[in-house]
């Protein structure tokens, strides 16, 4: 006990009182010949960043870079002139890969730990020097520790009021909090630590399919998400949500499908006793500080592919909205796609930029689309800041559809992808791909953009994996360029009648089974059950047990969402079928019936060896002066090594995963089919720098410094999205050397 002289005890008790300090200081008392007094405080606060202190070009504490999306770094350690000394500083292995599993995480990296999520959905902390494990929190339940359970999760999110920090990360349907030092569920947050977002949507839980891959932005003590749902009929809405961050406490939501009496609710012709989904930001959110406004990017509608009983302009679907972050009031919106039937969402989040149009200077929102193109609005107002043109496109000839007469085409930017499909376009790489090639043309060519899906069918170019992706761009402010890559991707739609009772509840299981999966399974694996292979497995002559069947459509694994709603009747229905399908149109004689049409499945345009039947580029990396809308450089990314070894180089490749731009004039990116993590030239778009990844890189790397060294960081996962490539668990950081 410090004992105070009588005739000062009082006077210092005063000031001591007078003068905050941190629960963790004591005064230390010097007692001179004079007795006289010195206060101090015996060590300082830690100084602990919020959100708001890291978002910035710095730290990469924030998912894709900071709250704007602009994935670009200041740091400069590593350059254009050094880059090619790179090293290997650190790997990591997370030990839960499986034979179907990828790594999406954009690592973010805060007080010297690095959090990224493993395949199986474990959020992972490292030490961001040296690679070493920190903690793990792994949610899963013991049946998925029992089998091959994957997740897709492109990261997680941090939050921290100056003292509690944690860190938000997401599986299936639940959203959990978990502290940012010890790796332990903060149980006061939701119900346990954990907040179960099928609820809050105004309809039963219970028949909600839904998950997050894209981690929630925060804004002060709102934590705000979109939502990945379904594609099929019967999908839940995507409507955008925010919760308190501290309880869990939901606070508002914004209805992407209006209801009654909301704007919107007129571009709709709904139809009684139907379910209507979709229009969801699933790509990400993004943040202007500033204007306490929130930014999303949604989806189209469903079903994805026939619109007869959603006629109208469905906003909001396929939009770029801004909110104000506190309420969720709508304050404007921008539709890229006007009653979208061609699955052409908008996947990454809307990057904010600030840019100098025509001598003004102009706060701007960027949004890149699977169409190749790039919409530059006006941050205030959404009003394009460069000319876009509504330009009548193909009308639908499928009984009941409505397509919508025009569409937007922006004038500037330039598409970065070609614009529909053409003979000059197909392939020439050996006389077997050409011969299919022109057998395929000769079926279903040419088309031309926003030519609707139909019964005979036509190859949509660029295709629905195509233009840009979830993982956006990168923005160098001071030079006002944007880096990109895109996929020169394309599929054969076709669609296909299907007749369905109105009323089901006279079908036997088997008949049950066999609309379920109809209207939720085919528009991914096939009316005939093919699927896409790799990527989307075959279902027919499976071999799987039925118990593994059974637990993937419960819990989801890698591309595949959860489908928690379906009851126990519905699954055994539905695996009855699977089991043995009878892909024959059903006889519903005597008994009302609806038509409807349905997607034949996801065809990509290749040869027998998995190889595109277009012709090159295959992918590539842009750089887009935002000021004046021109491409300043495009530079074909990667290679596919089976065409290295026929001699034919420099094609690109099917890329997913971001592009991270530094001021040290370098661009890096993984993304590609050859599994290399490459550093392009800001200036030129030659490479400088290439490492061989044991897995595919197919996510956006992340950069930071500490104790003055500057590290980049991959998630080297792989995965059979890009190419048949092989799924991994790697994390890899390169530095300097010493």
């Amino acid at each position: 006990m410090i004992q105070f002289p009588n005739a000062i005890k009082q006077s210092n008790l005063n000031f001591l009182k007078s003068v905050p300090m941190p629960q963790s200081c004591k005064p230390s008392i010097l007692l001179g010949a004079a007795a006289s007094i010195l206060l101090s405080s015996c060590s300082d606060q830690p100084n602990i960043k919020t959100v708001k202190d890291l978002d910035n070009d710095h730290d990469w504490g924030i998912y894709r870079g900071d709250q704007r999306s602009n994935q670009f770094s200041s740091l400069d350690q590593i350059n254009a002139e050094n880059v090619s000394e790179l090293e290997v500083a650190w790997t990591y292995q997370t030990g839960d890969a499986t034979t179907s599993s990828a790594i999406q995480s954009n690592p973010i990296i805060i007080d010297g730990l690095l959090y990224f999520v493993s395949p199986a959905g474990q959020l992972t902390a490292l030490e961001a020097t040296t690679g070493a494990l920190q903690w793990k929190y792994d949610p899963r339940s013991e049946e998925q520790k029992g089998g091959n359970y994957a997740v897709i999760s492109r990261g997680a999110s941090y939050w921290s009021d100056g003292k509690e920090q944690r860190i938000l990360f997401s599986t299936d349907s639940f959203l959990y909090a978990v502290d940012a030092k010890e790796g332990t569920l903060i149980t006061e947050f939701g119900e346990n630590g954990r907040i179960d977002f099928r609820n809050n949507l105004g309809m039963d839980p219970q028949t909600v399919d839904t998950s997050m891959t894209t981690p929630c932005a925060i804004f002060e003590d709102y934590l705000i998400l979109g939502t990945r749902v379904g594609e099929g009929f019967g999908s839940s809405p995507g409507h955008i949500r925010a919760y308190n961050v501290r309880t869990g406490d939901f606070e508002w939501i914004f209805h992407t499908i209006p209801k009654e009496g909301e704007f919107g609710f007129d571009t709709w012709e709904f139809v009684e006793g139907e379910t209507y989904g979709g229009a969801n930001p699933w790509g990400g959110l993004t943040v202007d500080e500033e204007r306490g406004w929130v930014f999303a990017a949604t989806g189209s509608p469903t079903y994805d592919f026939y619109g007869a009983n959603r006629k109208g302009m469905n906003l909001f679907g396929n939009c770029v909205l801004a909110l104000d972050a506190r309420t969720g009031e709508r304050i404007w919106h921008f539709q890229t796609v006007h009653h979208d039937i061609w699955d052409m969402d908008n996947p990454p989040a809307p990057i904010l930029v600030e840019l100098e149009i025509e001598g003004a200077p102009r706060d701007a929102v960027i949004q890149m689309t699977k169409m190749g193109y790039m919409f530059v609005l006006d941050r205030e107002t959404g009003e394009p800041l460069f000319p876009v043109e509504e330009r009548p496109v193909p009308a639908s000839d499928v009984p009941g559809e409505e397509s919508w007469p025009t569409q937007p085409f922006p004038l500037k930017p330039p598409p970065l992808t070609r614009q529909g499909f053409t003979k000059d376009d197909l392939t020439d790489r050996t006389p077997e791909a050409r011969a299919k090639a022109l057998e395929v043309f000769a079926n279903f060519g040419p088309s031309e953009m926003f030519t609707p899906p139909s019964l005979r069918g036509h190859v949509l170019f660029p295709g629905m994996s195509g233009g840009m992706e979830y993982h956006g761009a990168s923005f160098d402010a001071e030079r006002k360029l944007l880096y990109v890559n895109v996929n020169e991707s394309s599929n054969l739609m076709r669609l296909n009648q299907t007749v369905m009772l109105k009323d089901d509840s006279l079908l036997n299981q088997y008949e049950r089974g066999k609309a379920l999966y109809q209207l939720n399974c085919a528009s991914c694996h096939g009316l005939e059950l093919k699927g896409l292979p790799p990527a989307i497995p075959p279902l027919v002559d499976s071999t799987k047990p039925e118990s593994e069947l059974r637990s993937i459509i419960l819990n989801g694994k890698g591309l595949m969402q959860p489908y928690k709603s379906f009851s126990k009747e519905q699954l055994d229905g539905l695996l009855e079928y699977i089991k043995n399908p009878d892909t024959s149109p059903a006889n519903f004689e005597d008994r009302e019936t609806k038509t409807v049409y349905l997607l034949e499945g996801y065809i990509r345009f290749i040869d027998d060896d998995g190889m595109p039947l277009f012709s090159p580029p295959y992918g590539s990396l842009a750089a887009v002066d935002l000021n004046d809308g021109s491409i300043k450089w495009k530079a074909p990314l990667g290679e596919y090594p089976e065409l290295v070894e026929m001699g034919i180089r420099n094609t690109g490749t099917r890329n997913f995963g971001g592009a991270v731009a530094t001021r040290g004039g370098v661009i890096f990116i993984g993304a590609t089919a050859d599994e290399k993590f490459r550093a392009f030239d800001t200036e030129t778009g030659n490479v400088l720098w290439e490492f061989q990844l044991p897995f595919g890189g197919y996510a956006t790397p992340s950069t930071y410094e500490i104790d003055g060294k500057q590290y980049v960081v991959i998630c080297a996962g792989g995965g059979q999205k890009v190419a048949r490539t092989q799924s991994g668990d790697f994390v890899y950081a390169f530095a300097l050397p010493d």
